[in-house]
């Protein structure tokens, strides 16, 4: 029995079918329609003599296209099909669109990025990274190009320290590319710079046609330096931009990114020059403010007059204290003298009879209890004495044990450490003995 299932089952099938079998293609045809919607989207119909197609261009990819569709145009759209449910009809999803003009070196175009693509040669993982701080630029373009002053104006202002490299090269016409890699092997083979930058001014698809030259680009892909392109404007892409490590979208912009480091760290430091300079500028200012101040004050009356108030005041300090030291000392004297009279008084000589009669008392209490501590030491040393005397390795060996050591002279505590045939020396309490292990087994 068929199941039964919803419009929207079969248009997912439909979908999925269509999207999963037919991959992204190009097609040329006629557009018959074109709608601009407020929301951005382009919605086309584009048709031969035999069919129609609906299109649809969404707004993203509408604001970078670089050729505005209109009614009667032949173009080469490159997209894929898919279906578009709520209304249940197919529509082709334009992914970029080319006037059919050019359509021939476009589908080139294409034809060699998505093999490169599929090669893994776009991928980001493999793009090396531009150091932060580059000592040493190669430059390859035109040196008569007006790229190479463009770049050489952004190197003086923002990194005028870093040493740059010019391998020149034609950036127009047949056989360029291959001077490209001529100049890109001659940087690496030579000088070696820390990164390289490959540029040429903007033109027609057909000036900029051999920067998608397959061999450059594999070469680019392929190179050992960290490598920037910058071809064209800032809407022109090419194959070197999608293999090379950074795509700049101009020259100047490719010359911007390598110094952008340099240019933050000068800026930082003018920050800090500029913070020092005013700081400076403002501790002399406010140092030399002080300074006239003081001089003003030291210049006027008022000042002498206080300088000579002060000396009066010492004068009269240094007389308070030599009267103060000299009534200390009568008074100190005053009292010696007391203290000197007492000593010799009756009294003092009474003292000191009293005490006489107490010296032999407090010798015999010194002398019973120095020879109670000395009984108690006594005793306590010849209880540690024979506890030692009893734990002594000798007493031990007396009562019939014996200590066996290895040929090392390495005291033996297991079996373990034995095997047959071993050497061993056993101690005994009145002498030693050499041996030779014949057997050895463990307890249990």
């Amino acid at each position: 029995m068929l199941n039964i299932q919803s419009v929207s089952d079969i248009t997912d099938q439909i979908k999925a079918k269509l999207e999963n079998e037919i991959s992204d293609i190009i097609i040329r045809a006629e557009i018959s329609e074109c709608k601009f919607h407020s929301s951005g989207h382009i919605y086309l119909v584009l048709k031969d003599p035999g069919a129609v197609l609906p299109a649809v261009i969404w707004r993203r990819t509408a604001q970078e296209l670089r050729t505005q569709p209109v009614v009667g145009m032949e173009v080469i759209v490159y997209g894929r099909l898919s279906v578009y449910a709520p209304h249940g009809r197919y529509q082709f999803i334009i992914q970029s669109l080319q006037d059919a003009g050019r359509g021939e070196l476009y589908i080139q175009f294409e034809a060699l990025k998505a093999r490169l693509v599929e090669e893994g040669l776009c991928d980001s993982e493999r793009k090396k990274a531009i150091p932060d701080y580059p000592m040493h630029v190669g430059i390859v373009t035109s040196e008569t190009g007006a790229a190479l002053q463009d770049m050489l104006r952004i190197f003086r202002q923002d990194a005028p320290h870093v040493q740059l490299s010019l391998s020149s090269a034609r950036v127009q016409g047949r056989g360029a590319a291959q001077t490209v890699i001529d100049a890109l092997k001659e940087l690496n083979n030579t000088v070696h710079p820390d990164c390289v930058i490959c540029v040429r001014g903007g033109g027609s698809i057909e000036d900029l046609w051999e920067f998608n030259d397959e061999t450059l680009a594999r070469f680019i892909a392929e190179y050992p330096l960290p490598l920037i392109t910058g071809i064209g404007h800032e809407t022109d892409t090419t194959i070197a931009d999608h293999v090379s490590d950074y795509r700049a979208s101009t020259p100047t912009n490719a010359a911007e990114t390598v110094c952008k480091s340099w240019r933050d760290v000068r800026n930082k430091l003018n920050q800090l020059d500029y913070s020092l300079t005013s700081r400076i500028e403002y501790f002399i200012e406010k140092q030399y403010r002080r300074f006239q101040n003081i001089q003003r004050y030291l210049s006027s009356r008022r000042m002498s007059d206080t300088i000579i108030s002060w000396q009066d005041k010492t004068i009269s300090l240094f007389r308070q204290l030599e009267r103060i030291i000299k009534n200390n000392i009568k008074y100190k004297r005053t009292q010696y003298n007391g203290i000197e009279s007492k000593l010799s008084s009756q009294r003092i000589s009474n003292n000191i009879i009293s005490w006489q009669d107490k010296i032999p008392i407090l010798q015999r209490r010194i002398e019973r209890g120095m020879n109670a501590h000395i009984k108690y030491k006594k005793a306590r040393y010849e209880g540690i004495d024979g506890k030692l005397t009893a734990y002594s390795p000798e007493h031990v060996l007396k009562k019939g044990y014996s200590l066996i050591r290895d040929k090392n002279s390495q005291l033996i505590r297991s079996v373990d450490v034995l095997s047959p045939r071993d050497n061993i020396s056993i101690e005994f309490h009145d002498g030693y003995a050499d041996a030779t292990v014949s057997k050895c087994d463990k307890k249990g």
